[in-house]
């Protein structure tokens, strides 16, 4: 039997902005992410993560290989490709429940659907009793939730997230990512998760990736299976392994050299 088509591909990507000067943000990307894997991105800062990001999201052009989702070219955003970004985007004029419905509403679904659909994703992040509230009256954990609930409520087979819980505190960040992790166990989908965050990589990707410093490549991956055991009372058990405890060193020295300058030895 042949391989699946990969719901992601990329092959050969690059990307060079022309912007006063040449500026080769990533080179000769190659990347297969298959259906119901939860890919973690990891680098120094200015790798190119987020353009990464961006060119799968179909918001940013690559400048030379193919990138594909299901075998066809990415041409432009799709609803089949939702993205949770580190800043909440939630329109501060519409309730939580109109926020999350407004993507539903644009395709023209039914309106009785709608609201059983915003209604359903509201409870499943917690936020049942929130729906009639503006988003400045939520905190901003609160706030990515609704985030995630407008992303999950048109049940795109692909979830993108460009660092969402990098400005949330320890114990909301800890909680979204138990969040997350439940619906990526639930619902089946794939994700693309961007991170500064070593420990949120490996408490999250069943894949960790590592890029090199701009121009942005993928120097190293680790195939990690921690996320099925973080829960409750396993997760210092977990995270203080020694398998863990060793992929953590070496992720971090490969970034440390990299954001340093220096050459790491594969």
């Amino acid at each position: 039997m042949s391989e699946p088509v990969p719901v992601i591909s990329l092959s050969g990507v690059g990307l060079v902005y022309q912007s006063g000067s040449t500026v080769e943000a990533l080179r000769d990307i190659n990347l297969n992410i298959k259906q119901r894997e939860f890919v973690c991105l990891l680098g120094p800062s200015g790798c190119g993560k987020s353009t990464l990001l961006n060119i799968v999201a179909g918001f940013a052009v690559h400048s030379s290989g193919k990138a594909l989702v299901d075998g066809k070219p990415i041409r432009g955003p799709s609803w089949n490709r939702g993205v949770v970004f580190q800043t909440p985007t939630l329109y501060p004029w519409l309730n939580v429940r109109r926020n999350v419905e407004f993507g539903l509403r644009l395709r023209k679904m039914d309106k009785t659907l709608v609201h059983s659909l915003a209604g359903k994703c509201l409870e499943e992040v917690g936020l049942g009793d929130f729906m009639n509230h503006k988003p400045y009256e939520l905190s901003g954990g609160m706030r990515q939730r609704a985030c995630l609930a407008r992303v999950l409520v048109n049940n795109p087979k692909i979830v993108l997230m460009d660092e969402p819980f990098g400005a949330l505190d320890a114990i909301t960040r800890a909680n979204m990512q138990q969040l997350t992790r439940n619906i990526w166990s639930q619902n089946h989908g794939t994700f693309l998760l961007i991170t500064h965050d070593v420990d949120e990589a490996l408490s999250l990707g069943t894949r960790v990736l590592v890029m090199s410093a701009r121009p942005g490549r993928i120097l190293k991956e680790y195939q990690t299976a921690f996320t099925y055991h973080i829960s409750g009372d396993e997760s210092d058990r977990t995270q203080f392994s020694k398998d863990y405890l060793a992929i953590r060193a070496d992720i971090m020295r490969l970034i440390h050299f990299e954001a340093s300058g220096g050459d790491y030895h594969l």
